[in-house]
């Protein structure tokens, strides 16, 4: 029996094994808590309402022992499962093959299931606050969700397949997912996605609860923020991985894996600035549970565009069998939300007196809403044009020209709103207000005279960056009148001044993304050894050459003088996987621009072409970004509940128009 235990193939058929029982036991836990977690919030039964949470923190525990499993798989170069030989080979750096956990389709899926399973059960924990109902109702949805992803990973796609023959070696990881961004982005923008499950399970509990009061909407917005924060780092490092690693120059590309990214950050950003108006005038209640369910609904068509290949991008999986059950999955979605939203948004809900002003910061926040749903249209019907003209027999794909000339607009007006909105009180404006936005408009004219006189010409920097300088002096003015007036109000109402710190690194980012898109200039050159280039006034030399032989690729490399510094940007061939090549940028940062160089190709008798770009302010971007999370961390970790808050300055927690 000894000898038999230790014996390869026996291992390897109890890992998979072991990893395909866990997703199955996974699955029946997570189909009986939804079904008792349903029944004891229709009974409102408080043991039943334990036993189905218990249900599901079994049903996380299994999902957590399925992923050990396929992890250690990964690790122990166990190619007896389809997926490991698939997606790694003997030659790939170790901490890659930990990352190709995720790096394919149905690894994916079970690190999304994971994440849900362990974020949902977080959620669970911390709602006892809200009552036996919404309790039991948010963990039968979130077991709902939980037990689709199990049964696709158990019975359409699972990443325990075995193989009939054991390989030797693996195919090997993708040439572009071998970089350390891969360690960064997948994981986290995968954790955002299935975030924003969170919010959608508990807004709809509360509507099937039938809770109006505002306790829902702090847990709801809590959940909501967590989506945001991790879905805004995956954009930004998406970003950045595009712009280090794909070599044409840019870090944005209105790809349709981009695209739905990017709309359920657009709908939750507006939620989590609409929610103040229903926490502060218990108003748009139903407006922002549809802007919970819409985020999740722009999920799970995200998904389904990733994962059936319906639509032509360069991330999107091969066509498989998944996608008609995310398709399913999406229809059922989307029935759920509407019968729920048309029948039960409007109970309990307060009666407005009278409409808001539009002149106020409620109707700043219904405008921001609405210029933010406007972009979200915008950039779903360039994303399912392909889709749609192809069912009419002659596919059409827009390119940037359409989502500039489209979402341009709209982006402009959100950040002169960002200039104006906060400066305006709640219910009317009146004359002071007015005198206030001179610091704005000021600024914002003395910018635009400077960037005129400096030569400046491209539209985009023209009206971008003078809109940012007038935001950026309102958060300035909103912090300079607290700390002369108030100075401990800037610790006391974190939320309030951290969002206007999050507020000023998008401007950041705005001012990154005006001067980078507008400003770049780029050449394309061939060089013999000695030989100069000179773009946007920054001068580069070729000095030669050479090759270098890795592991698991050779690279070609071209060496370019630059300063006191030496440029290498190189083309990296790997034979293993067939000879595909992969070009490796080389970036350097002045204080004004990046010089982004690229290797196009080498010739025999030492020359090489090259594509030189020179893009101004892109490390603001990265910066923005991280001023962005940084105002969100401290304006929100260690918040004072909303209702106790309110409670010490006896206020009434949900207050009538």
């Amino acid at each position: 029996m000894p000898v038999a235990l230790r014996d390869p193939a026996l291992h390897e058929l109890i890992l998979g094994f072991l990893g395909a029982g866990a997703l199955l036991a996974g699955l029946v836990l997570g189909g009986f808590s939804a079904l008792l977690s349903f029944w004891a919030g229709w009974r409102n039964s408080a043991v039943f309402v334990q036993i189905g949470r218990r249900a599901f923190y079994a049903a996380t525990a299994m999902t957590v022992l399925a992923a050990i499993v396929l992890e250690t798989a990964l690790l122990s170069h166990d190619f007896s499962l389809a997926y490991v030989a698939e997606h790694t080979d003997l030659s790939t750096p170790i901490a890659l093959v930990a990352a190709a956990f995720y790096g394919g389709q149905e690894g994916s899926l079970l690190y999304w299931t994971l994440i849900l399973g362990l974020l949902g059960s977080a959620s669970l924990i911390a709602s006892t606050a809200l009552g036996g109902r919404v309790a039991a109702y948010a963990a039968g949805i979130l077991a709902s969700i939980l037990a689709f992803f199990l049964f696709v990973l158990a019975v359409v796609a699972s990443p325990f397949d075995l193989l009939s023959v054991t390989p030797p070696d693996g195919l090997g990881l993708n040439p572009i997912l071998r970089d350390g961004g891969m360690l960064i982005h997948p994981p986290v923008v995968l954790a955002g996605f299935a975030a924003f499950a969170i919010p959608f399970a508990f807004a709809s509990a509360a509507l099937l609860a039938g809770r109006s009061d505002a306790e829902w909407i702090r847990h709801t917005r809590r959940f909501a923020l967590v989506a945001w924060s991790l879905q805004s780092t995956g954009l930004l490092l998406g970003m950045w991985w595009a712009y280090h690693v794909l070599g044409w120059g840019g870090y944005w590309g209105w790809d349709p894996v981009e695209n739905v990214a990017l709309m359920p950050w657009l709908a939750t950003t507006a939620y989590l600035h609409s929610s103040q108006v229903q926490e502060k005038r218990g108003r748009l209640r139903a407006w922002n549970l549809g802007l919970v369910m819409l985020a999740f609904l722009l999920v799970v068509f995200g998904t389904f565009i990733v994962r059936s290949g319906v639509v032509p991008s360069v991330h999107t999986f091969a066509i498989s069998a998944i996608g008609p059950w995310f398709l399913g999955f999406l229809f059922a979605c989307m029935v759920f939300s509407a019968v729920l939203l048309a029948t039960r948004a409007r109970a309990g809900a307060s009666v407005a007196r009278r409409p808001a002003d539009p002149v106020s910061r409620e109707g700043a926040f219904v405008l921001q809403n609405v210029l933010l749903v406007g972009v979200v249209a915008v950039v779903f019907w360039g994303t399912v044009l392909p889709l749609v003209s192809g069912m009419l027999g002659l596919e059409r794909v827009v390119g940037a020209p359409y989502y500039e000339r489209a979402a341009g607009p709209l982006l402009a007006a959100l950040l002169a709103l960002l200039a104006v909105g906060p400066l305006l009180p709640w219910r009317r404006a009146g004359l002071p207000t007015l005198r206030a936005l001179r610091w704005p408009a000021g600024t914002a004219a003395v910018v635009l005279v400077v960037l005129a006189v400096a030569g400046v010409r491209s539209p985009a920097v023209l009206l971008g960056i003078p809109l940012a300088a007038a935001a950026a002096a309102t958060v300035f003015t909103e912090y300079g009148r607290a700390l002369l007036s108030k100075p401990r109000s800037v610790l006391v109402r974190r939320r309030r001044y951290g969002a206007y710190l999050a507020h000023l690194g998008m401007l950041v980012v705005a001012v990154g993304i005006a001067a980078s898109q507008g400003g770049q200039q780029e050449k394309d050159v061939t060089l013999a050894p000695g030989e100069q280039v000179t773009v946007a006034g920054y001068t580069l030399t070729y000095t030669g050459s050479g090759q270098r032989q890795f592991g698991d690729h050779d690279e070609l490399i071209a060496a370019m003088r630059f300063g006191d510094r030496t440029l290498e940007p190189s083309r990296a061939v790997y034979a293993g996987l067939g000879g595909q090549a992969l070009t490796h940028v080389a970036i350097t940062t002045t204080p004004l621009a990046d010089v982004y160089v690229v290797l196009a190709g080498m010739s025999e008798d030492g020359r090489a072409s090259f594509r030189v770009f020179v893009n101004p302010l892109v490390t603001w971007i990265w910066a923005g970004g991280a001023v962005i999370i940084l105002g969100v961390v401290l304006g929100n970790v260690g918040e004072r509940a909303m209702d106790a808050e309110l409670a010490r300055r006896r206020i009434p927690i949900t207050l009538p128009a």
